[in-house]
């Protein structure tokens, strides 16, 4: 059986490969977020599986803020993600390099439609302000064979631990257990 550093670690290294993946669906495509946009963490309906969040707040407990961060998450009453800041007139995450799965996938990667087909999963934002290049996208990505595909990524994730890579809840609440989760882990040892 893996310990939690272990699971960290694969989750770690899955996570980079969806940043490769989205890197690379980006480059080909010549696509981006426009700059400092952030909305897409400014959503109040964003889902979330716990265990993506493990490697956050592994770092919050490593760098000595799980406790302080635990009781800030604790008393927060949104369903915005409470690492969404808006700071020098622009939103942004503030715990960018450790975020979850969802946010390294949204925007660049595709789903699966009722044919089994990839569809792009474009945001809202560059389906407003593009919308030419987004349907160009879109046709593009209909017949490629590699794309990044959000549930693929999830599937891989829900590998590492069946229990917690399955349970879809509030963005929030997902970040809120994975601390649970490692500060029960490291308080008990």
């Amino acid at each position: 059986m893996q310990n939690l550093y272990q699971k960290i670690q694969k989750i770690e290294s899955l996570q980079a490969a969806a940043d490769r993946a989205t890197a690379a669906f980006k480059k080909h495509y010549n696509i981006d977020c426009l700059q400092h946009c952030a909305e897409c963490c400014k959503y109040n309906d964003i889902n979330a599986s716990p265990l993506e969040f493990l490697p956050l707040a592994w770092h919050l407990y490593k760098t000595g803020q799980i406790e302080e961060f635990f009781e800030r998450i604790s008393n927060i009453d949104t369903k915005q993600c409470v690492f969404s800041v808006f700071k020098d007139n622009r939103w942004g995450c503030s715990c960018y390099p450790s975020r979850g799965m969802i946010c390294r996938l949204f925007g660049f990667a595709c789903t699966k439609n009722k044919l089994g087909k990839p569809a792009f999963a474009a945001c809202h934002t560059l389906k407003h302000d593009c919308p030419e290049k987004i349907d160009s996208i879109c046709k593009k990505v209909s017949v490629s064979k590699r794309v990044p595909v959000i549930a693929e990524f999830y599937q891989k994730l829900s590998m590492l631990d069946l229990s917690l890579g399955e349970e879809l809840v509030p963005i929030n609440q997902a970040i809120k257990e994975a601390c649970e989760i490692v500060y029960m882990h490291t308080s008990y040892k």
